[in-house]
């Protein structure tokens, strides 16, 4: 029991200290996209509600928070639709961290976006630990979706 407070504790000080970091798009110099986080993943229709669809498909236990809601678990194998409400504000529209309970196992997030819906499903699954870890979805004001 002693364990699981002080393993709780660590995870909410780490995400006390994310803090949103405002991204841009850069171009390439050849006119060209260059790989990079500061590429988005994807794109979304800003002037409507968002629906962020999170499927975790590490096989782990996984945690994310929300503004203003705290963290919440996100099971082995579960999927969660989060609402991001979409207001006049000219900052960052979301940025929810997702990580392991307990653990460090690096992540990967893979966007498919239905335009229709206007829905984001984020797949979550183990990075291969030579990639860039994600951490966090992050969707801009102008609807741009990053990992970070």
């Amino acid at each position: 029991m002693k364990s699981k407070i002080i393993a709780t504790a660590t995870i909410l000080a780490a995400l006390g200290c994310l803090h949103t970091h405002p991204a841009l798009s850069q171009p390439a110099t050849d006119g060209g996209t260059k790989p990079g986080f500061w590429q988005p993943q994807a794109q979304i229709d800003t002037t409507r509600n968002i629906t962020l669809r999170l499927l975790n498909e590490t096989g782990l236990n996984l945690e994310y928070g929300e503004s203003g809601v705290g963290l919440s678990s996100l099971p082995v194998g579960a999927s969660k639709n989060i609402i991001v409400r979409v207001s006049n504000r000219t900052a960052d529209i979301a940025n929810i961290p997702i990580n392991v309970q307990g653990g460090s196992t690096t992540l990967k997030y893979d966007y498919n976006v239905d335009a229709k819906q206007n829905l984001v499903t984020v797949r979550i699954t183990r990075s291969d630990g030579r990639t860039q870890q994600d951490r966090s979805v992050y969707i801009d004001e102008k609807g741009r979706i990053y990992s970070f």
